[in-house]
């Protein structure tokens, strides 16, 4: 019987989302700076790297590895026979995060972004990309579990059950996530993974590893939760909600929130408020418009324009209709150009205002291009 319960644990061990966070304040000035450490470090000493490969037992003996603990254990005065325990549960930390890739084989792309990003806003946006992106809880710096999307999980059942307390948070963290083809868990999943984990005594055992996860995943934009209740939830700004459009092919909720929520943090770097890029104006209704369709992004398999915020305008209710149906564009200089569809008393309400150029960047001069070419085909015009 003993042998039993002791095989079981071995087994529940491999799976269940394994993090300990060495700082649970990411947006901190001890995370931001061991994480500035370490991405210098790694631009620093790439070649020994890449010699070393991707060799567990290597890695774990190279003095490039123990280099960087040490580094991070005097940066912390990490003392005592668990410094360098707890240096490696700090890296551990930011490669479970995505930042850093296993075997400090690189860094997600936007990591330099989010270490010199001095706006929270900006950095909660960056942390919420490189999280959804590439957080893999199964991974460390010795260990590559990437294929298995922890984050991407998680976020994909909360978008699809709209709320996720923290009975769900434990279903989750003990969940095999490659048994769910799916991407996802369903409420009816969500309810039987709690009891399992109930039954194993998951709760009573890893509760730090819950309560961290816990307060990480409050810094990811959009997401709120209600401390009384203990619940997760996306909280779309009830003064901005975007209009939902029927669409053939499945949106990706969680890309596009934060997609939305770029186009804010612009709005609000650059004008103060949250308004329409055109008129310089607050709606009770402002949407975060594509230039180039999302549907067409999707159709020609690139997902990275579908979800680029420079593919993106905020605009009024009123112009958005008009633009998102081609009955207008802008031209270059950031002017609207009316096309055959627009009604003589809506010309007559659209104000002569532009959008700046602080906004019509070289990218989104790009995506443009392809809007004003929709645009004179559908009006049978030539120039804009």
């Amino acid at each position: 019987m003993a042998n039993t319960k002791k095989r079981q644990e071995v087994e529940m061990y491999e799976e269940y989302w394994k993090f300990t966070a060495a700082w649970t304040d990411i947006m901190g000035a001890k995370f931001n700076n061991n994480l500035r450490v370490v991405l210098d470090y790694i631009d620093q000493n790439r070649d020994e790297i890449d010699k070393i490969g991707k060799n567990e037992y290597d890695f774990s003996l190279s003095n490039v590895y123990s280099e960087l603990q040490y580094k991070i254990a005097t940066l912390n005065n990490f003392i005592g026979k668990d410094a360098t325990l707890s240096a490696r549960k700090a890296l551990n930390e930011f490669v479970k995060l995505g930042f850093v890739f296993p075997f400090l084989q690189g860094y997600h792309q936007d990591s330099r972004n989010f270490v010199n990003e001095t706006n929270i806003d900006k950095k909660k946006i960056l942390f919420s990309k490189i999280f959804y992106d590439n957080a893999s809880l199964n991974s460390g710096v010795t260990k590559d579990n990437r294929e298995l999307k922890h984050m991407k999980f998680f976020l994909t059942t909360l978008d699809k059950n709209k709320t996720l307390d923290s009975k769900d948070i434990i279903a989750l963290m003990c969940t095999n996530i490659t048994q769910y083809s799916k991407g996802y868990l369903t409420r009816d999943d969500l309810n039987f993974q709690y009891r399992y984990a109930q039954d194993i005594g998951f709760e009573d055992r890893k509760y730090n590893q819950i309560a961290h996860l816990t307060s990480i995943l409050k810094n990811f934009v959009d997401l709120k939760y209600d401390e009384v209740a203990k619940k997760f939830y996306f909280a779309d700004d009830t003064e901005y909600v975007e209009l939902e459009r029927e669409e053939a092919l499945k949106r990706d909720g969680v890309r596009h929130r934060i997609y939305k929520n770029e186009l804010f943090a612009l709005s609000n770097e650059v004008y103060g408020k949250k308004v329409c890029f055109y008129d310089k104006k607050e709606h009770k209704v402002l949407i975060a418009s594509h230039i180039k369709p999302w549907k067409q992004c999707i159709l020609e398999n690139d997902e990275d324009s579908a979800y680029n915020p420079e593919n993106g305008l905020l605009l009024s209710l009123e112009i958005d209709s008009y633009f998102d149906k081609f009955n207008i564009t802008f031209n270059n200089n950031g002017y609207i150009v009316l096309g055959k569809g627009v009604p003589q008393h809506a010309i007559e309400n659209i104000d002569k205002n532009c959008i700046d150029k602080i906004i019509l960047n070289d990218r989104r001069k790009e995506f443009l291009k392809y809007h004003q070419e929709r645009f004179k085909k559908e009006n049978g015009v030539e120039n804009v």
